[in-house]
């Protein structure tokens, strides 16, 4: 009995010791397979070495550390706040939503390829860097944000609205209460995406930073620096990622009066041709938002025109009478490809984000276990990993699949682990009254309440699986969008690197629309709220 009480004074328990052992485990496997010949291989760095070429290059690394991290901060906080104010927008001002929605998608899913030379004639560097950091966060934490907000206790809502309180009121007291736990699983997932795209925005130029050390070790086959970068990405994700982590359980204390509903829309009562009519006015309306903010962005900052071309330069370019349809045919044949490989992934991401949060859900241990090896998973550019990914999985089909299913499983896992972990304590009481399973329970209880974050989680991972495909066919396949894309800016054809990055926005947003309107069938129908 001592023995046990000293333990728990001095908090020693399964929380603490699992990570540790769990950490050796995985360096000593690390380390085994780096000497039985990957190392030598130039695919992977063992610990040890890591270890010793940092301790030799200190000042080097933190330099370089201090400067991707000062990139990262400031992408994450301009990123998100730009976010949370348009997600205030959205809830209160539906035309706004519907206008300027499918803009926020579709700078999210502009391809980095395409990006990085558009960011480069735009901004300074240290401002496209930062841009870049904060493209790669807004977008989650906007859907979380917005998720929040509508799923606020309605019955807490109406008392203020009975007592006279307006839609200040309502959003002060209530919405922003009950947003806090989705927010912050958005800026969770925006922590090592931030990291990610800071990273991204040193290729674009500069003298020091993560990003210069691992285009220098990609250069020159030096493993080492290039794992070491990737172990550093890790670090900086993981620190705000675990912080607010801590905040998160904390917030849910604050929150845990207020049940999460699933948002729900008004239908009108209007014939299907009306809504229909409706749906198209404003998706056209939508369309030209883009498009006048296309032209609108090359005006502003008066971007050259031989790399910043217009969508008259697009049309031109897919409707010349001579080329035209050769070129038309390949960019179709290429975006077929990409949309095989990035189904695939979105599947299985999906699939397996949602599993994983179930297993952490039933047991916490696997969590504190497996968590920093998630957080690596996002947070180590795609170009450190794929050599790996390749020797393991190959070039073909099953290699960007794998690339993809990681990319879009972590958004998943974290956006359900904090659902599930909400579901309203009384649904859960009534089930264990009954005995109920764990499986019975997940099945009847925490899957119906989350439903509403499992397709927040879909609609993110939509257009990030299409991303992720791209970037696996440029550094792996040789074949997709994302080499044509890529071949296209080698040659200096901007012409066909825009309109390569256009198709690929719109089927990016295209898929997010297939999702949304599934969703409001899914919710229509089994809302645990009904």
């Amino acid at each position: 009995m001592s023995v046990a009480n000293d333990r728990g004074r001095l908090g020693l328990g399964p929380a603490h010791v699992v990570p540790i052992v769990s950490a050796l485990v995985l360096l000593a496997v690390w380390q085994i397979a780096a000497s039985a010949g990957l190392e030598q291989a130039r695919v992977l760095a063992s610990p040890s070495s890591i270890v010793q070429g940092m301790i030799e290059d200190a000042g080097l690394y933190a330099n370089a550390a201090a400067q991707t991290a000062w990139v990262a901060i400031r992408g994450w906080f301009f990123g998100n706040l730009v976010a949370v104010v348009l997600a205030l927008l959205f809830v209160h001002f539906a035309a706004v939503e519907n206008l300027l929605l499918k803009l926020a998608v579709t700078l999210f899913c502009l391809p980095v390829v395409a990006l990085m030379p558009i960011l480069q004639l735009t901004f300074e560097p240290d401002t496209a860097r930062v841009v870049l950091a904060g493209l790669s966060v807004f977008f989650t934490t906007l859907v979380a944000t917005v998720l929040g907000l509508r799923s606020a206790d309605r019955g807490s809502l109406t008392l203020i609205r009975a007592w006279g309180g307006g839609e200040a009121t309502a959003t002060w007291r209530v919405r922003l209460r009950s947003c806090l736990p989705s927010l912050i699983g958005g800026l969770q997932i925006a922590a090592p995406a931030a990291v990610l795209g800071a990273i991204f925005g040193e290729f674009l130029g500069g003298t020091t930073g993560l990003g210069i050390i691992l285009i220098n070790g990609m250069g020159s086959l030096d493993p080492t620096r290039v794992w070491s970068v990737a172990v550093l990405a890790t670090v900086l994700a993981a620190v705000p990622y675990a912080l607010l982590a801590f905040l998160g359980r904390i917030v849910n204390g604050w929150s845990a009066g207020l049940t999460p509903q699933p948002p729900v829309t008004a239908t009108p009562a209007r014939p299907f041709w009306a809504r229909a009519l409706i749906a198209a006015a404003w998706s056209v309306g939508s369309v030209a938002i883009v498009i006048g903010f296309w032209f609108a962005y090359l005006r502003v900052f008066d971007v050259s025109p031989y790399v910043g071309k217009s969508p008259l330069d697009v049309l031109g370019y897919i409707t010349d009478p001579e080329e035209g349809a050769e070129r038309l045919t390949s960019l179709l044949n290429a975006l077929g490809t990409t949309l095989v490989h990035s189904g695939i992934g979105y599947a299985a991401g999906l699939a397996a984000g949602t599993a994983i949060a179930a297993l952490f859900l039933r047991a916490p241990a696997a969590e504190w276990a497996f968590s920093p090896i998630m957080i690596a998973l996002r947070s180590v550019p795609l170009v450190v990993m794929t050599p790996l990914l390749i020797l393991l999985f190959g070039r073909g089909l099953s290699g960007v699949v794998v690339i993809t299913t990681i990319v879009t499983f972590f958004p998943t896992l974290a956006t359900m682990l904090a659902a599930l972990r909400r579901t309203p304590v009384d649904a859960l009481v009534l089930l264990r009254s009954y005995d109920a399973s764990f499986a019975v329970t997940l099945w009847r209880v925490h899957l119906p309440f989350a439903l509403p974050s499992l397709f927040a989680a879909a609609r993110i991972a939509a257009p990030t699986a299409v991303l992720a495909a791209t970037l696996a066919e440029w550094l792996a396949t040789g074949d997709g969008l994302g080499s044509l894309i890529a071949t296209s800016r080698s040659h200096s054809d901007y012409v066909g690197l825009w309109a390569g990055a256009a198709l690929l926005t719109a089927a990016s947003l295209i898929a997010y629309s297939v999702v949304t309107a599934l969703e409001r069938l899914v919710l229509a129908r089994f809302s645990p709220a009904e």
